[in-house]
């Protein structure tokens, strides 16, 4: 955490000069002024690593923390409106129809990991019985409380809250949806879930798909991770995980153009 307190307004100011620098192709600048704010503001509330990664090809393990939990603060008031009405966003529907095609539940114990406002609650509360929610944004947790769906909600990111004590496994069904974009190394997400699930256990979540299998995953245009197939399959096979359906979905809008991501149901099949 920073000890000093900081200028904003500056911060601000300063970010706008390196993103236009950035979008009129001035490299060096852009690096520059990117580089200063990290120095101003270490835990990264602007997510300008994210910007960096674009720029020199070093892609972070994750999102920052900071970065994740400020801008969805930001929205949480409208967050529904903006992701499921302008950006067509539909992923928890997706994942309710993939369980059913496939018969798998009702599941007795769920953790919804990154629930936000509570959209996979909503399309999941028929198939569950005990209900966990996770997210690193607490007016997000605020709003998704309002539910009643949920029986605990916890604030924290996701791969330190597995491996925390709340963290009371082994859960039948495990989410994620939406939660992909914000990490880029998977290893340690998958690590933590092996201490939570057991053979048997469903996994569901999405991702945003990355063309080809040079790169694991890179940060794209909008400061979210994509994955390349390769990847999530590569992953869920070391970690012990049969894939039951891998699906290509458009993940979302992105100023009107369909975002490719990919839908991934899938089993533990190894202690």
């Amino acid at each position: 955490m920073t000890d000093t307190p900081i200028d904003w307004d500056a911060m601000d100011a300063l970010y706008d000069e390196a993103r236009q620098a950035d979008v009129t192709g001035n490299t060096e600048q852009a690096v520059t002024l990117y580089q200063q704010l990290m120095v101003n503001d270490p835990d990264d509330h602007l997510g300008v690593s994210l910007r960096l990664a674009k720029l020199t090809g070093e892609h972070p393990a994750k999102a920052p923390n900071a970065y994740v939990a400020a801008l969805f603060d930001q929205t949480a008031d409208r967050f529904n409106a903006i992701l499921v009405d302008e950006l067509g966003y539909n992923v928890p529907l997706l994942i309710a129809d993939g369980l059913k095609a496939l018969t798998l539940g009702p599941f007795e114990t769920w953790l919804d990991l990154g629930c936000g406002t509570g959209l996979c609650a909503m399309a999941l509360e028929d198939v569950t019985v005990k209900r966990t929610g996770v997210d690193l944004a607490p007016t997000m947790i605020e709003i998704a409380d309002e539910l009643e769906i949920y029986n605990d909600l916890y604030v924290g990111e996701a791969v330190a809250f597995l491996r925390s004590q709340e963290a009371v496994g082994p859960y039948n069904l495990i989410t994620a949806a939406d939660v992909l974009p914000y990490l880029g190394d998977l290893d340690p997400l998958f690590t933590a879930l092996s201490d939570v699930t057991a053979p048997g256990s469903v996994l569901a979540f999405s991702s945003e798909h990355l063309p080809g299998d040079a790169w694991d995953f890179q940060v794209g245009e909008h400061k979210r991770f994509a994955h390349s197939s390769a990847c999530l399959v590569r992953t869920l096979k070391k970690h012990g995980w049969k894939p039951l359906r891998i699906d290509r979905i458009t993940v979302r809008l992105e100023q009107d153009v369909p975002v490719p991501g990919e839908l991934v149901i899938a089993q533990r099949i190894e202690a």
